[in-house]
């Protein structure tokens, strides 16, 4: 978990998300990765970025042509109002100045919304 300081609009921050997630999971090993955004425009691009001839879709499509190298891959719209504990990490990234790997293994303060999140 990590995060950037710079002013974007809202579909580049995203995709510099999905490029950061990319690079992390490769330098992991791992074989599977699914990605959720609460920017509909941006899902909707990537799902059709084979028409979008602008630099965002030509960097949509770098993306896509770098998940092949993945078992499963998936990126999916996610409503904001079910982001709490994403909003939550990155608040918490940003105000203790963190760039880590959680894993399991991770903050306390993290576990309780993530377990109040999924029994709520």
């Amino acid at each position: 978990m990590g995060f950037v300081d710079k002013l974007l609009p809202i579909e580049w921050a995203e995709l510099l998300a999905m490029e950061e997630s990319l690079k992390i999971t490769g330098l992991n090993n791992w074989k599977n990765l699914e990605l959720e955004s609460d920017c509909a425009s941006l899902v909707n691009r990537f799902n059709k970025r084979n028409n979008d001839l602008t630099l965002l879709g030509y960097r949509l499509r770098e993306i896509h042509r770098q998940s092949l190298y993945f078992s499963f891959f998936n990126l999916r719209w996610a409503p904001r109002c079910c982001n709490k504990v994403f909003d939550f990490i990155c608040n918490w990234a940003k105000v203790n100045n963190c760039n880590m790997d959680c894993n399991m293994d991770y903050p306390s303060e993290i576990h309780d919304i993530v377990l109040n999140e999924a029994i709520n």
